[in-house]
């Protein structure tokens, strides 16, 4: 009779999680992806990225090229995206070399910066002579926790073809 309720109390715990006793770790817990998003569409250049239900969006510009949103919970924390026209690249400046595809399968550059008050991941793709920016901010003491949230929205970054 004991040994049966030990093991009952042992799936008990299985099933419920400990994750309660570590709650005091040194170290953040990641941020959890959101359970809802929504897609923000760019009609002049034809781009479209996922964004979480509930985040606040900036005025669009009047020539159209972009927008940004902020996590009304967390105003430091922002994803932004812009395109613009660009003549061809002199062979004196080239692009960038990829380091990134998309999970459209479009190449592009991803780049990290970690600066002492706010951090950057930031996506760059060209098509088209086009060139495509998103970006995502956080204060550099939260960017380790977005992290993976940031790169999620990068991958499925998207160009009509």
């Amino acid at each position: 009779m004991k040994r049966g309720l030990v093991w009952m109390l042992v799936g008990i715990l299985g099933l419920t999680g400990c994750e309660p006793l570590f709650q005091n770790r040194a170290e953040p817990l990641q941020a959890k992806l959101p359970d809802r998003w929504q897609t923000y569409r760019n009609a002049r250049f034809e781009f479209e990225f996922l964004y979480p239900e509930g985040w606040v969006d900036s005025i669009l510009p009047e020539n159209r090229d972009g927008v940004a949103f902020s996590d009304p919970k967390n105003p430091g924390v922002e994803i932004r995206s812009w395109a613009e026209f660009v003549r061809s690249t002199p062979a004196k400046t080239p692009r960038p070399a990829p380091n990134f595809t998309t999970e459209q399968g479009l190449p592009g550059r991803l780049d990290v910066k970690v600066e002492p008050q706010i951090s950057t991941i930031a996506l760059t793709l060209y098509q088209n002579n086009v060139e495509y920016n998103w970006r995502g901010t956080a204060p550099s003491g939260e960017f380790g926790n977005y992290y993976r949230f940031f790169s999620f929205i990068a991958s499925r970054y998207r160009v009509a073809k």
